[in-house]
């Protein structure tokens, strides 16, 4: 059986069930090894001594066993998310999608226009900070069920259950008038961001990989068409 420590109040009932229970072992060892009335007089003074000794080593363990299933966390969370912006990577995001096969849906690629120009004429950290707005933006349209991702570089792709073509287009288009509407500021400038889109259908018959490709052509489309847009995939 393995034990996990979550928390700190997990730690500290830890730390007291085994102090605990070391007790009444030394007591139950006393009886069992010690005779009766020589056990008697020296039954409190061992409990203290075992107490004594027992309460931090176990506390420390306690300590330990929680930083080790912090630290197992943390490294699952790093596996699986963009450290930048905190949403699913590319492989974690695909594997996601597979498990949901059985909820046909709608993939929406997007990729951030003249994104280049953000790192080359305002630095890498105002880069940074459009990618972490535009993943903001990104979260706060998600429902519970929906999945999102920062696909690659300035691309992001989210994929919405249960959602039919229409809807899945009008979500895009909520998106990006929603960007356009919420610039960064840069040593008192206001950088606006608009972005491209792709839609596509995803059901039980079609690969995931295929739709990934259908709603990569969409967006070219997009952005073929003049950028800041929103093409469906045929």
């Amino acid at each position: 059986m393995t034990i996990r420590l979550r928390t700190i109040w997990d730690v500290r009932a830890f730390s007291v069930t085994l102090t605990t229970l070391v007790m009444i072992g030394t007591l139950g060892l006393q009886y069992l090894l010690i005779e009766p009335d020589i056990a008697v007089q020296i039954r409190w003074p061992g409990m203290l001594i075992s107490f004594i000794l027992a309460a931090p080593v176990s506390y420390f363990m306690g300590l330990r066993m929680y930083e080790i299933h912090r630290l197992s966390v943390d490294v699952k969370h790093a596996a699986k998310h963009d450290g930048l912006t905190g949403l699913l990577n590319r492989h974690a995001f695909v594997e996601q999608v597979k498990e949901m096969t059985q909820h046909p849906g709608v993939l929406i690629m997007a990729d951030i226009d003249h994104f280049k120009r953000f790192n080359d004429q305002y630095g890498h950290a105002t880069g940074d900070l459009v990618l972490k707005k535009v993943a903001q933006i990104f979260l706060s349209f998600c429902r519970a069920d929906d999945l999102a991702a920062r696909f690659g570089g300035e691309e992001f792709m989210i994929f919405l259950p249960d959602t039919s073509l229409e809807d899945g287009l009008a979500v895009a288009e909520r998106l990006r008038k929603r960007l356009g509407r919420d610039p960064i500021s840069h040593e008192g400038q206001s950088l606006p961001i608009t972005a491209s889109f792709g839609v596509a259908v995803l059901d039980q018959t079609i690969q995931i990989e295929e739709v990934i490709d259908r709603a990569d052509s969409a967006l070219y489309d997009s952005k073929h068409l003049g950028r800041n847009r929103v093409s469906a995939a045929p």
